[in-house]
């Protein structure tokens, strides 16, 4: 397990307690997850460097710091849509959300997580539970679960 799996394990076992319980093999998952999210860090560092506009009379210093910025700001988005997530009590205890909205998160979550360690396809689902677990998830992780509009038409399902 990589430093990112480590991360969210221990940000889980502190504030996620019920989805780790939830987990078939949480040792699976974060390595899973782990590598998800350091694939994902590369992805963004490396768009960002490449399309970045070249800065005249820049030392290499300057250069090495504005490219250790630009990893930084992409490991913390990542970060935080993927390892860092609420916890598990807020999600239950927030006055905004009926008891309906919390469950219907919950679910959302632990399917979610089903479909990033592989337990799970996006052809167990039905076309509305589909949409119901794509409804405000960020395009990444669209990606990463096989929801994205590009693999449910590959797999026929869109």
């Amino acid at each position: 397990m990589n430093q990112y799996g480590r991360l969210a394990q221990q940000h889980w076992q502190e504030f996620r307690p019920v989805s780790i319980a939830e987990l078939d093999d949480p040792e699976a998952f974060f390595t899973e997850l782990g590598k998800d999210v350091q694939a994902e860090v590369r992805a963004r560092w490396t768009a960002e460097r490449l399309s970045a506009p070249a800065v005249t009379r820049e030392s290499y210093l300057e250069r090495a710091g504005r490219l250790q910025q630009m990893r930084h700001e992409a490991e913390a988005d990542v970060l935080r849509e993927l390892v860092l997530l609420p916890d598990d009590a807020n999600l239950t205890n927030d006055p905004h959300l009926t008891d309906a909205q919390v469950a219907q998160e919950q679910w959302r979550e632990h399917h979610l997580h089903g479909l990033l360690a592989g337990h799970s396809a996006p052809g167990d689902f039905s076309g509305a539970e589909r949409e119901r677990l794509r409804a405000g998830v960020p395009a990444r992780l669209l990606e990463l679960t096989g929801l994205s509009d590009e693999a449910l038409r590959w797999q026929g399902l869109l």
